[in-house]
């Protein structure tokens, strides 16, 4: 943290010590005689130093900053112009003198801000060396007190609290032309509304203003550069010049307050009544009836739930609209019921109400408990509504969505291309391997996979050791004599070979079948089971490790990097394809405000202008409207064969913000109540809306909640910043996530608008002089005398304020930094308590 430090001048190098442009100069020397040390200064020549009349101005980087800034159209008229330069020491670097001043004189500024209206002169036209402006003397400030609106600003760190402390490291830091300290050029001109200005840099004195206009001087160097005698006009040569125009009438302040506090229940928002008394357009109406919805915001604290006029027409609706959202899925299981399973026709469907949440869920009826949030999102006409609204934003914008969507799908497109080649693969090894392996006896099968017997990884044949390989087993099978796994073994063995033959002769011609030499070795050690259970031990094992699917799967997982092979480890169909939705980080708020602002916010279009009314936002009402615009994208997605099951999110932020505001559908509980998903955990989070020509002419004004101290606003505060939603040009909603009307009433907290400050500004408030002014910030335009369009006179001395803060407070036309003191802008505030605005 800093601390902001205004000082009258900063002058480093020659320039600190000369008297004008006049340097008087000495030379100090020791000496040391017969035990006495002397320090004697003979006096040297006076020079003379570099005055306005040698330079043609100054660089353009050393403008830091202008205010109001270049091109801006609606400056605030009560603020006056300035220019920050980056060395601190310029405007007095050239100084033609100095002017008496409490309590050390101080040096008169070789260079000036100027401010001229666009009606008074033409812009600075094209000259030699510079561009010239002609002005009007009575429209230019008394070059006598130029000296009170130029000074240097220093950041200092906050443990810098010693006035002399400060000075010093100003002046540090004015020689090492450090960031933290700039000189600065005030116009002390009051800014008319409406009007557009053009602000200049020029030089004060007669010298510097004939070197810039290349013409011989004409008067002594230290002259002012207006008057002129004879004429009310003055050419004068610009160093640095911008444009910028006042918007009209009314500061910030002003139109803060103006903000007047309206209920919503008092403003007609949040409910609107519709006619439901025609709920079905093919039927006869059953009588009158009526039903209040809500929007996406309403009061705090009126959260109910959905009655109708006639409560007998409600039970009746519900009724058949359940039966009617329930018939697809009844009539599918009457057909199945009535006919062959085989023989029935899974996809028959029939056109009823759309189930939202079918997809997210699996649900294909209404749940029958009442408090399910799948419950009251189909059978009350308010959620209907909010889920509607999403389906009509998905059938507005499916071209758009479908094009981002496949956007994000690139890469999931060919990796379920991959998937599905390796699956057709693994299924034709399958067919393959059952044809020719499935057959092989279990010597047989070793010997099979003989040549690849050293990459075969089998189980170790000793409890405590470590998996070993096929080939390594063999090897260590001490009654498995070493080859007769080879095929050149079986080849001199098989069943109908010449050795085979000369074994089976017997003497009466019998014919002895003989076990493979192979398989009763395995059998002695225990690796192939009994007749019972021929494939355990080692064959079982040999035949799954050849499973085609298993290597697939395994070749899949380094080429297709993705998070869902654990999960698909002990799954039937390992290679099916990856079911992935698109993720959509925009608000839908935002696009649900702009269309359809009386269904997101009843009653919007009259709130009146200059209001501030506080709701909460309605979870129940985000809930359906994000269940229902999923749905029926995922229903889009699947008809645009998007490779998707229809149980994502594409959908997950309603609100602006840093996080979404709910997570997957398909994860919901599903006796949950409608909105307790939410991140907001089912509580509304409190919102202030605000109409009002402040935000027209202010568009970046800021709005804080802050927790109070005591009951009280803190003294100094950051608070946090709310979301703003921009409905209009003058109609803002402010948000402020994880803040609730519980917490609010009990922790105190206040809504602060703080006016938007592009950096460090100087003036005076507009509108009449207050009679009893406690501070300098109390003193407005009026109260020293000065007329839009006119200067201020240092001689028109205000009253001084009753209520000083000592130690050192500022005074009037002291020196330039307790002038700065004085017009320095502090950013104005208007808070609202909320526990006030809650009690209406």
């Amino acid at each position: 943290m800093s601390t902001r430090w205004f000082f009258s001048s900063a002058r480093v190098g020659a320039g600190a010590s000369a008297d004008g442009q006049a340097l008087p100069t000495s030379v100090r020397f020791t000496r040391d005689i017969e035990g006495r040390h002397e320090e004697p200064q003979a006096k040297g020549p006076t020079l003379s130093l570099v005055g306005p009349g040698d330079v043609l101005g100054f660089d353009r980087s050393m403008v830091l900053r202008e205010e109001p800034p270049p091109g801006t159209a609606d400056a605030a008229e009560n603020v006056m112009a300035s220019v920050e330069l980056a060395h601190a020491d310029l405007p007095w670097l050239l100084s033609p003198g100095s002017v008496p001043t409490l309590p050390e004189p101080s040096p008169q500024p070789w260079i000036a801000l100027i401010v001229l209206a666009e009606d008074e002169a033409a812009p600075p036209r094209a000259a030699n060396p510079l561009p010239v402006l002609t002005a009007p003397v009575a429209a230019l400030p008394p070059l006598a007190e130029r000296w009170a609106w130029t000074h240097v600003e220093a950041r200092l760190p906050d443990d810098v609290t010693d006035g002399e402390r400060a000075r010093r490291l100003t002046e540090q830091g004015a020689r090492d032309h450090s960031a933290g300290v700039v000189g600065r050029l005030l116009c002390p001109r009051r800014l008319a509304p409406d009007r557009g200005w053009i602000a200049a840099v020029v030089p004060v004195t007669a010298a510097g203003r004939d070197a810039g206009l290349n013409t011989a001087p004409g008067a002594a160097a230290t002259a002012g550069a207006w008057p002129v005698a004879g004429r009310d006009t003055v050419d004068l040569p610009v160093y640095h010049w911008w444009t910028f125009r006042t918007g009209r009438a009314g500061t910030f302040e002003e139109l803060a307050r103006r903000l007047r506090f309206q209920a919503a229940a008092e403003s007609g928002l949040g409910t609107r009544v519709i006619d439901v008394s025609h709920p079905w357009p093919a039927e006869a109406p059953a009588g009158p009836a009526t039903v209040a919805t809500d929007g996406a915001l309403r009061a705090p604290g009126t959260a109910a739930p959905e009655t109708w006029s006639d409560p007998a027409a409600q039970d009746r609706f519900r009724a058949l609209l359940r039966e009617r959202v329930d018939a697809p899925a009844l009539h599918r299981a009457e057909i199945v019921a009535a006919a062959d399973e085989d023989a029935a026709d899974p996809d028959v469907i029939a056109v009823a109400p759309p189930l939202y949440g079918s997809h997210h869920t699996g649900e294909q009826t209404v749940p029958a408990e009442p408090g399910a949030w799948m419950s009251n999102l189909n059978l009350e006409v308010r959620r209907r509504v909010a889920a509607a609204l999403g389906c009509r934003y998905v059938q507005l914008e499916q071209e758009f969505l479908m094009a981002r969507a496949w956007e994000q799908v690139g890469e999931i497109r060919q990796a379920n291309r991959l998937l599905a080649a390796s699956e057709l693969a693994a299924v034709a090894a399958e067919r393959a391997q059952h044809k020719h392996l499935d057959p092989l006896g279990p010597a047989d099968l070793v010997t099979v996979m003989a040549p690849v017997s050293g990459r075969v990884p089998v189980s170790a044949t000793q409890p405590d050791a470590e998996p070993t390989t096929l080939a390594a087993m063999l090897a260590l099978a001490h009654d498995v004599p070493a080859g007769t796994a080879s095929t050149s073994f079986v080849r001199l063995t098989r069943a109908n070979g010449a050795l085979a033959r000369r074994a089976r002769r017997g003497t009466n011609g019998e014919v002895v079948a003989a076990e493979p030499f192979l398989t009763q070795k395995l059998k002695g050690l225990g690796m192939i089971g009994d007749e019972a259970s021929p494939e355990a031990g080692l064959p079982g094992e040999l035949r799954a490790g050849l499973s085609p699917m298993r290597l697939q799967v395994l070749r899949m997982a380094d080429r297709v990097p993705a998070d869902v092979w654990a999960e698909r480890a002990e799954d039937d169909r390992p290679l099916r394809p990856i079911m992935a939705h698109p993720k959509f980080t925009v608000p839908i708020a935002g696009e649900l405000l702009a269309r359809w602002p009386e269904w997101a916010l009843p009653g919007i279009g009259a709130l009146p202008p200059d209001t501030v009314t506080l709701l909460e936002t309605n979870p129940e009402f985000i809930a359906a409207l994000l269940v229902g615009l999923n749905h029926e994208f995922n229903r889009e997605l699947l008809w645009r064969e998007f490779p998707t099951d229809q149980r994502g999110t594409p959908f997950a932020r309603f609100w602006p913000g840093d996080s979404a505001d709910v997570e997957e559908i398909a994860l919901w509980p599903p006796d949950a109540p409608l909105g307790s998903q939410l991140r907001t955990g089912g509580k509304g989070d409190l919102a202030l809306l605000v109409r009002g020509q402040l935000l027209r002419r202010f568009p970046g004004t800021a709005l804080l909640a802050v927790r109070g101290v005591n009951g009280k606003l803190p003294p100094a505060f950051d608070g946090v910043q709310a979301t703003a939603l921009a409905l209009d040009e003058s109609t803002v909603l402010y948000l402020f996530p994880g803040l609730d009307e519980e917490r609010a009433r009990a922790e105190e907290w206040f809504f602060v608008f703080r006016e938007p400050m592009r950096g460090t500004q100087f003036g005076f408030d507009s509108g009449d002089q207050p009679a009893e002014m406690r501070t300098w910030a109390d003193l407005t335009w009026d109260g020293i005398h000065v007329a839009p369009a006119s200067c201020v006179q240092l001689g028109q001395a205000p009253d001084a304020p009753t209520r000083l803060s000592p130690p050192d407070p500022p005074v009037w036309a002291r020196d330039a930094a307790d002038m700065a003191r004085i017009a320095f802008q502090q950013p104005f505030q208007l808070a609202f308590r909320a526990t006030t605005l809650l009690s209406g």
